[in-house]
């Protein structure tokens, strides 16, 4: 029995849960599904047991290490700021406003952890190993597409859309799974050269490719899966040419065909994606502007406020007096730049732009205005927007900043230490680009927390090449 004890006292180490931690994202993302979605309940196990690995290592780091200090101010920093955000959005609430206090603590909880994952991640593989790690995302991508495919061929696949277009299988958002699979191809290709994953990691790449590109209708998974090759080939001559080696082949020419197959399959079978993209061009006319009785170039709730904003029709206390301006200052920017009334992303950075403007309050520029605080339309989906102008500039600071120094300090060791970059570490430094990029262009990025557990990954392993690297 003590030789079992110990055996299992071996097994269970810090690096084992976070790898376990990685491995289970999936399982936990379908609990969560099944759970809103079938038994109609706001909460979910996964809930409960996601923060549990993070929460007991940190205690553990805590009171093992000598750093007890340090830990007490950063959560300190990271506590006052929370309630100070909370106490402004508490403040500027409205009845126009999109959601509550609960849900505005949802994200300060969410981001939070994706930080305090980030530090344990960092702080816990010092060392130069990175096969384990790299074979958990395998065996969690695996799980994600498998469970997708099951789902479509059991017809028990939920919609990507609301226009019942797309599959996005047994999981909430498919934005989020378009980078949860695109993410993880930047770690991906860099072991598809070694034998042990080499069919494994090509058989789930093709995989993802099929369901990217033609069945989930998302711009990210289509476009973002051809770039992610094009940017594999492209790195191979890259590296090839710095250090005047021999250029894999195989692997071009592998990339080559694969976007050529990827171009013919969407051309010949279709592309939920561009069948999205045509069902929202057709819907564009069906707004019109009663003021100039031409198409609208906002959406049509926000056609119908502004509209009531002119004739001092909206209820005292609906909305804020700045709220009201920016909505006005929106509606002539899109008419003087014909934005399209369904492009919501536009809308909303022009709006919270405007809004930070009116508001002209120091301390709402630094602590956020409120996340949640916006109509409904108008909540922006843009991410590092929103830390900036929701979160302010030291929501920003505590939630961005981390992983664009990151970004920096590989960018700079890579380019000192030049003659030693491989393909890998580039592709591990466009990995985290790309999570900035899908941030700013499609949203819910840092939020989601398994799209995170991958973009830590990706972190994780961009500081242990850069210390490599570095010698």
């Amino acid at each position: 029995m003590k030789e079992i004890l110990k055996k299992v006292k071996e097994q269970v180490t810090i690096e084992n849960l976070l790898y376990a931690f990685i491995i289970i994202s999936p399982i936990l993302d379908m609990a969560s599904f099944i759970f809103r979605n079938i038994f109609n309940t706001s909460i979910s196990p996964s809930t409960f047991i996601r923060p549990i690995i993070p929460i007991c290592i940190i205690t553990y780091i805590f009171f093992k290490d000598k750093i007890k200090l340090k830990l007490i101010m950063v959560s300190s920093i990271y506590a006052i700021y929370a309630v100070v955000h909370l106490i402004i959005f508490n403040i500027l609430k409205t009845e126009s406003s999109y959601s509550g206090i609960v849900h505005e603590l949802q994200y300060l909880v969410n981001y939070t952890f994706m930080i305090l994952n980030l530090f344990i991640y960092l702080y816990t593989f010092k060392k130069h190993n990175t096969k384990k790690l790299q074979a958990s995302v395998l065996i969690s991508i695996t799980i994600y597409i498998v469970s997708i495919f099951i789902s479509i061929i059991t017809k028990t696949s939920s919609s990507t859309y609301i226009e019942k277009m797309g599959y996005k299988g047994w999981f909430e958002s498919g934005n989020s799974i378009s980078a949860i699979l695109i993410l993880s191809m930047f770690i991906l290709l860099n072991i598809v050269k070694e034998k042990k994953y080499r069919y494994w990691v090509i058989a789930i790449i093709i995989l993802v490719g099929i369901y990217l590109t033609t069945l989930i209708g998302t711009r990210v998974g289509l476009f973002g899966f051809i770039l992610t090759l094009f940017l594999y080939a492209a790195v191979e001559i890259f590296v090839a040419i710095l250090h005047k080696a021999q250029l894999n082949k195989n692997i071009l020419i592998g990339s080559v065909i694969a976007i050529i197959a990827i171009v013919v399959v969407v051309g010949v079978v279709g592309s939920t994606t561009l069948q999205r993209r045509k069902h929202l061009e057709n819907i564009e006319g069906n707004i019109i502007d009663k003021t100039n009785n031409t198409m609208s170039h906002i959406s049509g709730s926000l056609l119908e406020i502004k509209e009531k904003i002119d004739k001092n029709e909206l209820a005292d206390g609906y909305m804020s007096e700045e709220s009201k301006k920016s909505i006005l200052d929106l509606y002539n920017f899109a008419n003087k730049h014909n934005v399209v009334n369904n492009d919501m992303r536009t809308q909303q950075l022009v709006y919270n732009f405007y809004l930070v403007k009116n508001q002209a309050n120091p301390l709402y520029m630094l602590f956020g205005n409120g996340y949640m605080t916006n109509y409904r339309e108008l909540v922006l989906e843009m991410e590092i927007p929103a830390f900036l102008f929701n979160f302010g500039v030291i929501g920003f600071t505590l939630y961005f900043v981390p992983m664009l120094l990151i970004a920096c300090y590989s960018i700079y060791i890579g380019f000192k230490n030049r003659k030693e970059v491989d393909t890998e570490y580039i592709m591990l430094i466009l990995g985290l680009l790309f999570s900035f990029a899908l941030a700013f262009l499609s949203g819910y990025t840092f939020f989601n927390m398994s799209t995170t557990t991958i973009i830590i990954v990706i972190c994780t392993l961009l500081m242990l090449k850069s210390k490599e690297i570095k010698g």
